[in-house]
C-alpha cells in the first residue's frame, strides 16, 4: 500500500472539483471529523455530498499540500486551501448566501487508512473562526 500515492490521489481528485472520484478514496462507513461541526460526516455518499457543496461554494477552491508525511497506516498531509465564495455556503445553520471574499485558510488532515488502501478516518483541522472572518460572517 502506497500511502503517498494515495494523498496524490486524494490531493488531484480534490484540485479537479471531483467530488466523486475522491470520496471513492474511502470506506463505505468512513468517519471525517471538521473543526465546529455538530457531527462527524459519516460515509462515502455524505463525504461526496459534503466535498461538492465546497466545490460549488468556491468553485476555485484549491488546496495546496507542501508536506505530506507517512506513518503505519496513516498519512498526515499539510498546506492551505484558498478560493473565493462565489456560491451559497451550506452549514448546520442552513444556506448562506455568497459573500465574493476570497478565503485562504491553513489546514491539516490525518487520514487513518485501512490495509485495502481506503480511507477510513479523516480528522481535519483548521482555524475556523479565521475562515468564518475571512469569508464575511463574522
Amino acid at each position: 500500500m502506497d500511502l503517498n500515492a494515495i494523498a496524490s490521489s486524494l490531493i488531484a481528485a480534490f484540485n479537479a472539483h471531483d467530488a466523486e472520484r475522491l470520496a471513492s478514496l474511502y470506506t463505505d462507513d468512513q468517519v471525517t471529523v471538521l473543526p465546529g461541526a455538530p457531527e462527524p460526516v459519516r460515509g462515502r455518499n455524505n463525504k461526496a455530498e459534503m466535498v461538492a457543496g465546497y466545490f460549488r461554494a468556491f468553485p476555485d477552491l484549491t488546496l495546496e499540500i507542501p508536506l505530506v508525511l507517512v506513518s503505519g497506516n496513516h498519512i498526515v498531509c499539510a498546506g492551505h486551501m484558498a478560493g473565493t465564495n462565489t456560491g451559497a455556503l451550506v452549514s448546520p445553520e442552513g444556506e448562506m448566501p455568497p459573500t465574493g471574499r476570497r478565503v485562504e485558510i491553513r489546514m491539516a488532515f490525518i487520514l487513518r487508512v485501512r490495509p485495502d488502501g481506503l480511507i477510513e478516518e479523516d480528522q481535519t483541522y483548521f482555524d475556523e473562526a479565521e475562515f468564518m472572518k475571512q469569508v464575511g460572517l463574522t
